[in-house]
């Protein structure tokens, strides 16, 4: 019966999911961003399973938040913690960094984001605003909404720091509507008319965090309008899921925090009915030809969007089928091609059944944040694959996820260089709106020397069908774009001991034959998550 079915499902979850993590090889999480600091920023890392023994090499880098130093005295202590302070425009604030029994040895840093301000008493900002205390306090005098940031102060040899959020008070200002990675803000966009899906995406900064909304060709897009345009808005994001000719037009995103006068920006977006494939279509990127086959190259996998850092050496990868053999395999950066140098480094090899080509940048400075393309050609045709660095976080993954007392117990996982400062996750019932919940995030969240963060949160669900997605936040801003949302079910509550009187009712055995199904669906999906992460 039902009871057997369970018992043999729960085994059976049991055994495949150790036999798979046994199986897996090591986790991307394992390598670090850099090759000469931390083991390299490596776009497989995220999104491929590592099953042979080239991973990047484990170096120890600077131990974070508080890290201990071997060799000074201990007495050394940074006091200052990681916190929040709020302020107005034109006020004058001072940031924090209290050092007990400062040595002559001691130096303290503070920088903004990744910009160095200050080392000991020596000022590296052209801002005539700051100032450094002789308590090693960081002054910013008349602040300006621009002075909304992270600010971190370093202690050395002791090895310690500390991240102060200094939060400014004042209208929203840059407001970006992009699409990708690309920034249309008052500007022109082209759309095919059979793209699958569309997403453009609106950002503000300001605090209190502006609130968006979005209009179509002048009319404010409210639920009915939405629905009867076909387009879904959810917050920042205004989604199509079918493109259509009467989707062309000014799209306007307006921010508001009640703070001074509303700020908006508009895109115009122009539909295009013609359709130009180059190479292998998307729905034909993972697709392997047979071996005794002749066609043109395919793109079996590489990964949209890296966060990297500056200073840092990143590493794009293509993985790619081609029968004939390439003929040329080809990176860019926008349209020039590169090649060897002490800047750009080329690499081919397999990796497990596919064929490779990695492109290693080092010391990435601010123009290297674009996009780059791999592009495989042979005789019967070519392939490419765009992959975009940039600051922002990754994209967040779910990692594991369970089920009990009628709370969703999730952890989502991405990667930044950066410090995280918010996650966000979206669910939605079958025919409900979204619904936003925020989840605590602190630098405990970060694997040991790892740019990967582990983020547990629970949601309260009744029994139903749900959908799951989530969105990152670092010190740059918001992810651009959010996973692909995971559909599942929520068993209800049932009892295996009800029965009705002369036998088992047919309401029952249906909801225990219910209970079972969506038990069988959470054990597999558990499991192919397991071997996926």
């Amino acid at each position: 019966m039902c009871q057997d079915r369970v018992i043999k499902l729960l085994i059976f979850g049991f055994i495949a999911g150790f036999l798979l993590q046994e199986s897996s090889p090591h986790p991307a999480s394992s390598s670090s961003l850099s090759k000469e600091r931390r083991g390299g920023t490596t776009a497989e890392d995220e999104d491929y399973d590592y099953d042979d023994d080239d991973e990047p090499s484990k170096e120890m880098g600077t131990n974070d938040v508080n890290g201990g130093g071997g060799g000074v005295d201990q007495n050394t202590m940074l006091l200052t913690r990681n916190h929040t302070v709020e302020t107005e425009i034109n006020d004058t604030v001072t940031l924090p960094c209290r050092v007990n029994n400062p040595q002559n040895n001691t130096i303290v840093m503070w920088f903004k984001t990744t910009t160095l301000l200050y080392v000991r008493d020596n000022k590296h900002s052209k801002d005539p605003r700051l100032s450094l205390g002789s308590d090693f306090s960081l002054t910013i005098q008349n602040v300006h909404v621009e002075d909304d940031s992270i600010y971190k102060c370093i202690v050395y040899p002791v090895n310690k720091s500390a991240y102060i959020t200094l939060k400014v008070r004042g209208p929203p200002y840059n407001v970006m509507i992009t699409h990708g990675n690309k920034d249309h803000t008052n500007g022109h966009l082209e759309i095919q008319q059979h793209d699958r899906k569309f997403i453009i995406h609106c950002r503000a900064s300001g605090f209190p965090t502006p609130l968006i909304s979005w209009s179509f060709r002048g009319k404010h897009l409210d639920e009915a309008h939405a629905k009867q345009t076909g387009i879904s808005v959810r917050k920042e994001f205004l989604e199509i899921h079918d493109v259509k000719s009467h989707h062309a037009g000014d799209y306007e995103c307006l921010a508001q925090n009640g703070i001074g006068e509303p700020v908006s920006a508009v895109v115009n977006v122009e539909i295009k009915s013609r359709v130009v494939l180059i190479g292998p279509s998307e729905d034909d990127a993972g697709a392997t030809p047979p071996d005794d086959k002749e066609a043109p190259p395919s793109i079996a996998k590489h990964i949209d969007y890296l966060n990297t850092a500056i200073g840092e050496t990143a590493e794009l990868v293509c993985l790619y089928h081609s029968n004939p053999t390439a003929m040329k395999i080809q990176w860019f950066r926008g349209d020039e091609p590169l090649h060897e140098t002490s800047k750009f480094s080329i690499n081919r090899d397999r990796h497990n059944h596919h064929l490779r080509t990695r492109l290693t940048i080092k010391d990435i400075e601010q123009k290297d944040l674009v996009s780059y393309v791999c592009r495989i050609t042979n005789n019967l045709g070519e392939a490419t694959a765009k992959t975009t660095l940039g600051l922002l976080p990754g994209a967040a993954h779910l990692a594991n996820f369970s089920y009990s007392d009628g709370l969703l117990h999730t952890i989502w996982r991405v990667r930044s260089v950066q410090p995280l400062s918010d996650l966000q996750i979206l669910y939605k019932g079958e025919n409900t709106k979204y619904t936003t919940i925020d989840a605590t995030i602190s630098e405990q969240n970060r694997e040991e020397n790892s740019d990967f963060w582990n983020i547990k949160r629970s949601i309260r669900l009744p029994e139903g069908e749900w959908f799951i997605t989530a969105r990152a936040k670092n010190t740059e801003g918001w992810a651009y774009t959010e996973t692909v949302p995971l559909q599942f079910q929520i068993p209800g509550e049932v009892s295996l001991e009800k029965r009705v009187p002369g036998g088992s009712s047919t309401a029952s055995v249906r909801q225990l034959s219910s209970y079972c199904g969506s038990l069988a669906s959470l054990v597999v999906l558990f499991a192919v998550l397991r071997r996926m992460h």
